[in-house]
């Protein structure tokens, strides 16, 4: 049936989506509509097959390599961030962009342009919101010492984006071992010094690491009295700060705990 609908559960993950648009792109020549989701629905609709795709590097690297050979960095650039935001329907929106820029042989490198398309329209904004907290956490991130030698961080991001966080830290840090932990999806990205970050899925922290972080240190208490002793108090406006520092990020660092 022509009109029959596909819908593609993949892992949650950029790997996942893109794979899942790859196995999608035969579905959509065929004339089906194509849904990817990264949770599988709990009532489908009639006429609705639900299929499970399985992440494979080779083929959302086909894909990623196409989007910025053919549509350019801008629209890579948002589509891989649209797809690490917590959207609900983040896999089918940068489906259908990707299916709007590229299908019939055309490679319209201005498809952002188009606001008036909800999906173009949603995809937009996500990447903007995810930029936003990726910023955030390249100065939010606060790291401790494990065993005078490894640095460690623990993040609860609304979004996807341990994996975008690498590159920064990397550049700062690449003669360090250090790791940060996405508790809210229990994944870590990994850093030998002087090798590249991985991601590391499937991870959960070790009781016993978490009291041993517990223990407040030499530095960290230094820390907080700097930032005390640097505060204005005529000046405060919690307000203000609030709207740089949202409490969200609080608990997670040093200078707040």
């Amino acid at each position: 049936m022509d009109d029959e609908k596909i819908i593609l559960v993949c892992e949650d993950s950029l790997e996942g989506i893109f794979s899942a648009i790859y196995d999608g792109w035969k579905w959509k020549l065929r004339g089906r509509q194509v849904e990817i989701s990264v949770k599988e629905p709990e009532y489908p609709d009639f006429f609705t097959t639900v299929m499970k795709t399985v992440s494979d590097s080779e083929k959302a690297g086909k894909v990623l390599r196409t989007v910025s050979s053919k549509l350019g960095h801008h629209v890579y650039e948002a589509v891989c961030y649209a797809a690490a935001s917590c959207h609900p329907d983040r896999g089918t929106l940068v489906f259908q962009v990707l299916w709007m820029a590229l299908s019939g042989k055309k490679n319209d490198r201005r498809v952002l342009e188009n606001m008036a398309d909800p999906a173009v329209n949603t995809v937009a904004k996500l990447r903007i919101r995810v930029w936003h907290e990726l910023h955030r956490y390249y100065g939010f991130v606060r790291f401790r010492e494990i065993g005078g030698r490894v640095l460690f961080s623990e993040i609860s991001p609304e979004n996807d984006i341990l994996e975008m966080l690498g590159p920064h830290f990397s550049d700062r840090f690449p003669n360090e071992d250090w790791m940060i932990y996405d508790s809210s999806r229990c994944k870590v990205l990994l850093h030998p010094r002087g090798q590249n970050a991985y991601i590391q899925k499937d991870a959960v922290m070790n009781p016993n690491m978490k009291n041993g972080l517990e223990e407040k240190e030499e530095y960290e208490e230094l820390w907080k009295r700097f930032c005390s002793s640097v505060t204005i108090q005529e000046r405060k406006n919690p307000h203000l700060q609030q709207q740089f520092l949202p409490l969200k990020f609080r608990s997670k660092m040093t200078e707040f705990s």
